[in-house]
């Protein structure tokens, strides 16, 4: 019976040794700690900043608006190029507009002037006929023609017509004939031809400058469109309200209100409620052998709750730069060791009237332990 008791005494002993130190070498991590990227929102115009009365760790929802921006002198620059642009474009039509007037009255007046002109050569041929003999004029496709009283003796040819028609044996009769045409035979045809030409040249030009008319009228139409869209967009960028990116906290406010900024500037930074992370370290031995989607348990301090989640990345030891758009940055003890950050989707679904819990420490297990069976029996 003695050696019995010694026996489970000695049993127990070597199991609650045995627990006390697998509990302590199970890899687990050294310390961990809530984490949450930062978003830094900037301002989308040069102007004024009004902040929201929000303070730093206030909760905002998603659209919630951070603050605004008006800016008094916008910049019109763009706008000031545009309308000069149409300016000139409306300069260009009105010339063409003007050319082209005086290109019709051109052709108006030397279409008129042709037409003047031939209608007093052919009177001026005519008379010259009457005073010498009456001719047997006639319209061009007449079968025959009435000779004059004292043309009888005058004997009609088809040959000497210029169609075929009967007109005048004479040559006189013969340039009636063809003026009626608007044919001149005689030395006064140059001016009867320039006339002709030039009149046809103004209608040519005038086409001509219609097209260029169009095309110029197009080029003010787009102005006009660009000019109306520019307008459109200055009037967002007078004044414009931020809003949050993401559902989060307040993290930092990066300027004062009232105060002047560009754009582009940083005014405010919020952490990304649905994107924490838990940022820990471990020791070398439980680094190698760790890899990306190892499972892993999460516990916040002074809770029995273990939260599950998977490793996300590995980045190692002195990675301080991983830190510089996060919440929380590590210790100098935590960059000595190795860095590991973890994904726990129960932390990412916590509702926001909870918080984010941003900053909150606990430790990370690896592996299962010896009590792990009694702590679930418990929880």
């Amino acid at each position: 019976m003695r050696y019995l008791r010694l026996v489970v005494g000695s049993l127990v002993i070597i199991g609650a040794l045995y627990i006390i130190v697998a509990e302590q070498v199970t890899g687990a991590s050294s310390d961990a700690f809530v984490n949450a990227p930062l978003v830094t929102v900037r301002a989308p115009v040069a102007g004024e900043v009004t902040l929201s009365p929000r303070a730093v760790g206030a909760e905002v929802s998603l659209n919630t608006v951070l603050f605004s921006v008006t800016d008094s002198r916008a910049d019109r620059v763009r706008l000031n190029d545009l309308i000069l642009e149409r300016d000139k474009a409306e300069a260009e039509v009105a010339r063409l507009e003007a050319r082209k007037s005086a290109v019709e009255q051109r052709r108006d007046r030397l279409s008129a002037t042709y037409e003047d002109y031939a209608t007093a050569r052919l009177r001026e041929l005519r008379r010259k006929a009457g005073d010498t003999v009456e001719l047997p004029l006639r319209d061009p496709g007449a079968e025959s023609a009435t000779p004059a009283p004292n043309a009888t003796d005058q004997v009609v040819s088809r040959d000497d017509t210029l169609d075929g028609s009967l007109a005048a044996p004479t040559l006189l009769g013969f340039q009636i004939d063809a003026a009626r045409r608007e044919i001149f035979l005689d030395d006064s045809a140059g001016a009867a031809w320039n006339y002709a030409y030039w009149s046809g040249a103004a209608r040519l030009e005038a086409t001509r400058i219609q097209d260029d008319l169009v095309a110029a009228k197009a080029v003010l139409a787009a102005y006009e469109e660009r000019i109306d869209r520019e307008r459109e967009r200055l009037i967002g960028l007078t004044a414009a309200d931020v809003t949050a990116p993401a559902a989060g906290v307040i993290w930092d406010k990066m300027t004062a209100d009232g105060v002047t900024v560009q754009r582009g500037d940083p005014v405010m930074q919020v952490a990304d409620c649905a994107s924490s992370v838990v940022s820990l370290s471990v020791s070398e031995i439980v680094y190698n052998r760790l890899r990306t989607g190892d499972p892993a348990a999460f516990r916040l301090s002074g809770e029995d709750h273990m939260m599950q989640g998977t490793v996300a990345r590995l980045a190692g030891s002195g990675a301080a730069t991983i830190y510089d758009s996060l919440a929380v940055k590590p210790s100098r003890e935590h960059l000595e060791r190795y860095d590991v950050t973890l994904i726990v989707p129960e932390l990412r679904r916590a509702p926001m009237s909870e918080g984010c819990g941003i900053g909150r420490t606990g430790r990370v297990f690896f592996e299962d332990r010896p009590l792990d069976p009694l702590r679930r029996l418990l929880n």
